[in-house]
């Protein structure tokens, strides 16, 4: 049987291959530009819109406890990302972004250079409606 390319598994393994496929030159400029790692850039993306606890951060990560311990706690060091306990629960530790690491996710999101030629080749309106498609694929995972 022959799947069509809007089937769900052909979606996703395209979408996959093409991030895969172009992912180092970007990375790669951005570790330099932060830095550090890029585990944290994918962690301050995390926090960006809400704090979370290191368990769930661990979680959407895919990585143990202590590797998140260690990256919070170098984000924190930096400035870039504070601990704080809940709000409605004093013995949860919450992680949430400073304005410093707000600041820089923008730095990063405005560098030239870091734009693969597939993003390139769409016009704005295509960006924005892809921008809205990622963020309603987030969603659903980052919940």
């Amino acid at each position: 049987m022959r799947t069509t390319k809007s089937a769900p598994v052909a979606v996703w393994l395209g979408l996959m291959a093409l991030v895969m496929d172009h992912k180092n030159l970007a990375q790669a400029l951005l570790q330099d530009e932060m830095g550090m790692p890029w585990s944290r850039f994918r962690l301050l993306r995390r926090i960006e819109d809400h704090s979370r606890t290191q368990r769930e951060l661990a979680q959407m990560m895919h990585v143990d406890a202590p590797a998140v311990s260690v990256i919070v706690g170098d984000l924190v060091e930096r400035g870039y990302a504070e601990r704080a306990a809940s709000e409605t629960d004093g013995r949860v530790r919450l992680v949430h972004i400073t304005d410093a690491g707000r600041a820089l996710l923008e730095r990063l999101r405005d560098l030239p250079g870091v734009v693969p030629a597939p993003i390139a080749a769409l016009s704005a309106a295509e960006r924005r409606e892809l921008a809205r498609m990622i963020d309603k694929m987030r969603a659903a995972v980052d919940q």
